[in-house]
């Protein structure tokens, strides 16, 4: 019985792009030379989202003896699909697998928002639907991804623990600079790389009756409209970094519980900040979210947008993150290649739902 046959590969193979609109894609955003080396980071909280969605998913999981073998298998799998992708062009690959502990209890942002995280860590921790999943996930699935993946070449996972997930990416991009940063999920929050210089983004918008895949403003705010207007014109007026982790502040974020300003989406927001650019409240480079505030002429919005922008930007979090913290991520990245154990462990362990190891060594 192989991945095809289980319930679940499908939550994987929803983040898989094909390799031929991967490369179309790269080509046209003319980010890499043959001689990058790169990081690929794969955001497996869409992971988690996708398999939240899957019907009867406890149930599933009882009746499936084999659901640690095809979870792990399958998120292997999805390093080996982009790992292939890169080193058989040729180019020295590093691929992070990551996401935000399930089992974190605190967080910087809790001083601009108590609830910061809430709703993943209650959905996945307390709702009975998941507690089956959650529980297999932290005791038995990612101990045992993270152990095969330090035995695996340059395949890392890396568990936040009390960090927001989403600021892994950076922490590891700004301990190798020498690298290019690709990153692949389902999470809008994480748009905001595709501002940040050395980083590319994929975001997949997948669903049963949908396909998008997104790399730029445009798209984003194309997709964040849900309709075909002026999304051009929109995209200019949130160009700058700054400016669009002002959008993502106003929108909110719903699975980070960042709740948004309510009446303020980006067609107001535009106006608000082009006013502000007129009566030099702002200016184009104006990076500071207590001045960029100062555009609502509003005590409590500006507040509201304050508290907002320090738990949505990238850059301002990693900022306020203590080097224990950073630290805490960069000791995750082991190597401790065994191959002829991999290969071992596969042909017995996963003999039915087979990692694909050509991919990955």
């Amino acid at each position: 019985m192989g991945n095809d046959f289980d319930p679940f590969s499908v939550c994987f193979n929803m983040l898989k792009m094909k390799y031929s609109t991967y490369d179309e894609s790269l080509t046209s955003l003319d980010f890499l030379t043959p001689d990058d080396k790169v990081n690929v980071f794969i955001n497996l909280e869409t992971i988690w989202k996708n398999l939240s969605m899957v019907m009867d998913l406890e149930k599933k999981i009882i009746i499936q003896r084999d659901f640690k073998q095809i979870m792990i298998s399958n998120i292997l799998n999805l390093a080996a699909h982009y790992k292939r992708f890169f080193t058989s062009n040729g180019l020295d690959t590093k691929v992070y697998l990551y996401h935000t502990d399930l089992l974190s209890d605190e967080f910087d942002q809790y001083k601009y928002n108590e609830d910061f995280r809430t709703y993943y860590l209650i959905k996945f921790n307390d709702n009975p639907k998941f507690a089956l999943f959650t529980e297999k996930l932290n005791k038995d699935i990612l101990p045992d991804v993270k152990t095969y993946c330090e035995f695996i070449p340059d395949v890392y996972f890396v568990n936040a623990h009390n960090i927001e997930g989403s600021l892994v990416p950076y922490i590891i991009s700004k301990a190798t600079p020498d690298r290019k940063n690709l990153i692949i999920g389902g999470e809008f929050y994480d748009t905001q790389y595709s501002q940040i210089p050395k980083f590319v983004n994929h975001y997949i918008n997948r669903t049963f009756n949908k396909f998008n895949i997104y790399t730029d403003i445009v798209g984003y705010i194309k997709d964040l409209l849900k309709k075909d207007n002026d999304e051009d014109d929109l995209a200019k007026s949130f160009s700058k970094y700054y400016f669009y982790c002002s959008l993502l502040s106003a929108i909110g974020n719903k699975i980070r519980s960042i709740y948004g300003i309510s009446g303020i989406g980006p067609v107001k927001l535009k106006k608000i900040i082009i006013e502000g650019l007129n009566d030099k409240t702002i200016s184009e480079n104006t990076s500071s979210p207590e001045v960029l505030g100062d555009i609502f002429h509003d005590d409590e919005t500006k507040e509201e947008f304050v508290n907002n922008y320090y738990c949505s930007s990238i850059l301002s979090m990693y900022d306020e993150l203590s080097e224990a913290k950073k630290i805490s991520v960069l000791n995750q990245l082991i190597d401790r290649v065994d191959i002829n154990s991999l290969k071992s462990i596969n042909s017995t362990v996963f003999e039915n739902h087979p990692i694909l190891l050509e991919g990955l060594i």
